[in-house]
């Protein structure tokens, strides 16, 4: 999965094509310039890859702008193979946002979310996943999701080291919907948020062993983590 390409729309490279790959692209608007007159070049937008003839594949947009994209693609095989479901996310770093928009961007991925079954001694498997991923241009800092030390599941979820940086923390409170920008804190809490509605866990961040393990002190002396932007949860 790619957030953002730089391909010309519909296009893909031969080697793509001759190693038995298929790209699955969504066009993305025109970028602005800083007089924000639209560029000249490519569009990029976001793709995925996956094997030919390995899915059925259905796809849905839900944003298209310069500044925030979203989509969800459908993979089937057949009735016995659970569906996947990956929405890729991108939000644009600049700030002149306003957060209805954002709030408006999750109300969207909260209706679109397909919520896994669970498991059952007949179906050892759920009958949906859902996979997000993409550039989400927020700050979670050191904040654990909510649900996160309550995993009682197998196997053991690692701790997840986070960022102590003071200028990457989500802010502490929703940002108001009247605010006409929604900077990287506010978009954290925002995140957050949407994670614990669905108790959804950040899965690509660096984490720790556990606590009881002989490595741990050192582990956690040498790690030295920048709060990525880019989440797969």
């Amino acid at each position: 999965m790619v957030t953002e390409h730089h391909l010309p729309y519909g296009h893909t490279p031969s080697y793509v094509t001759t190693s038995g790959w298929v790209f699955h692209t969504i066009q993305a608007p025109f970028k602005k310039e800083k007089d924000r007159n639209p560029t000249l070049g490519t569009r990029g937008g976001m793709i995925l890859a996956t094997r030919k003839n390995a899915f059925a594949i259905s796809e849905k947009f839900h944003h298209q702008s310069d500044l925030y994209q979203t989509a969800t693609w459908t993979l089937s095989v057949s009735e016995f193979i659970p569906i996947i479901h990956v929405t890729r996310v991108y939000l644009s770093p600049d700030k002149k946002v306003p957060t209805s928009e954002i709030k408006n961007l999750y109300t969207n991925l909260n209706n679109s979310f397909n919520t896994p079954s669970p498991h059952s001694p007949q179906n050892l498997h759920c009958h949906h996943y859902h996979i997000l991923t993409g550039d989400f241009n927020s700050c979670v800092g050191m904040e654990q999701e909510e649900h996160f030390a309550n995993h009682l599941g197998f196997p053991h979820i690692p701790i997840r080291v986070g960022d102590p940086h003071p200028r990457h923390q989500p802010q502490d409170r929703v940002p108001s919907s009247a605010s006409t920008t929604t900077h990287a804190h506010a978009r954290g809490r925002l995140l957050l948020d949407f994670l614990n509605h669905h108790t959804l866990i950040i899965a690509n961040e660096c984490v720790l062993p556990s606590p009881n393990d002989s490595t741990y002190e050192n582990q956690k002396k040498k790690i030295l983590l920048l709060t990525p932007s880019n989440y797969h949860v």
